[in-house]
């Protein structure tokens, strides 16, 4: 096999089937630089016990990418465009976790995730839930009842059997929807709508980024919090003042089983 130079080309090597054809070296730079380099994640996930837990939903949300854990408990996403990754862990009779994490490209990233069980129903008998996800639940009807922000309580979403959850926010004062250039909806709140200036979002105390409002199946939803601004938002969600001027969402997620929330 015989290797020849061309003139603003790439080293290329001609065989008994004749030359290969390639474009200007310049161009293929730039297709190369135009490509989105991705990473990978791998994982398990386990109960409190440290047992591998099966079937368990792992989505990265943004890239609207979901997988679920096999028998011993792993699962892999591939192919995931590097950066901020927010992934969300889901099985039934288990808190749902959150985490954001950065993914470098080129690489695998591996990590291991801790999921709590919450209350069950069991032949009429209903098991006390996780204790901190009961408290947050108590602290969202507090503040409902304080009536600062807005708020949208799982017993309004099965009166209203919304498609999506951004459906339950347009009688909402305030809150303005519209069709983002990738097709998901964009909230905005009107005091800060005309600088474009999208809200903070946290999925059970989490603060999640590139997230649409309607990235959060309604079925999933326990309750909503929504502040236009800082006032009234509570203090641990406030961290942040410049960005939090231009509102939060705080999304509560369900306890599997609990139908109480009125």
């Amino acid at each position: 096999m015989r290797e020849h130079r061309f003139k603003s080309s790439v080293l290329v090597s001609i065989g008994v089937f004749g030359a290969i054809s390639l474009t200007a070296g310049s161009a293929v730079a730039q297709a190369a630089a135009s490509q989105v380099r991705t990473g990978s994640i791998m994982g398990i996930v386990r109960d409190d016990g440290g047992k591998a837990l099966a079937s368990v939903e792992v989505t990265a949300i943004k890239q609207s990418m979901t997988v679920r854990t096999d028998s011993t408990g792993k699962f892999m996403l591939a192919a995931i465009p590097s950066g901020p990754v927010d992934l969300s862990f889901r099985r039934l009779a288990f808190e749902p976790v959150a985490i954001a994490m950065m993914l470098p490209a080129d690489d695998t990233t591996e990590i291991e995730v801790r999921l709590t069980i919450v209350a069950q129903r069991l032949s009429a008998v209903i098991v006390q839930g996780h204790p901190g996800k009961i408290r947050v639940l108590t602290e969202f009807e507090n503040r409902r009842k304080a009536g600062i922000g807005h708020f949208i309580t799982r017993s309004q979403i099965e009166q209203r059997h919304p498609v999506l959850l951004s459906d339950m926010l347009r009688m909402i004062p305030g809150a303005i929807l519209a069709q983002g250039e990738t097709g998901k909806t964009n909230l905005r709140f009107s005091r800060v709508a005309r600088n474009n200036c999208p809200p903070m979002f946290y999925v059970d105390g989490i603060q999640v980024t590139g997230f649409s409002i309607d990235d959060m199946p309604v079925g999933d939803v326990e309750g909503v919090e929504l502040y236009a601004g800082t006032a009234g938002l509570p203090p641990e969600f406030n961290r942040m003042r410049s960005t939090s001027n231009c509102g939060s969402v705080l999304i509560w997620t369900r306890i599997p089983g609990n139908n109480t929330h009125n």
